[in-house]
């Protein structure tokens, strides 16, 4: 089982227990957005040069990986609403890009 499809039986189990509304596209990709600015954020607050009006503590590498991983979770919805499989996608991108650099 792919990641796609863990997401979309843990999306299913939190909209029988009434905990999930599922977003529109547009909502994926701005969740999306967002949660790639949050991951930024995070990276940023590694600086010891990024000052801040608060004391929070320096981030984790899987505090960075979590905001990454919503990031996927959006996406894995988005392709979901598109009727699209993460794994055909990722292959024909991957193999556009082999392609592209002249790696066959």
């Amino acid at each position: 089982m792919g990641i796609q499809d863990t997401i979309r039986q843990h999306r299913l189990k939190w909209i029988e227990a009434g905990q999930w509304q599922e977003p529109n596209l547009t909502d994926c990709l701005d969740f999306m957005a967002t949660e790639v600015a949050e991951a930024i954020d995070k990276r940023l607050r590694l600086s010891a040069g990024y000052v801040r009006n608060n004391k929070e503590g320096a981030p984790s590498a899987l505090d960075i990986g979590t905001e990454v991983f919503d990031a996927i979770m959006m996406g894995c919805i988005a392709l979901d609403l598109l009727e699209l499989d993460l794994e055909e996608v990722a292959a024909l991108k991957l193999s556009a890009m082999d392609r592209k650099k002249g790696i066959e």
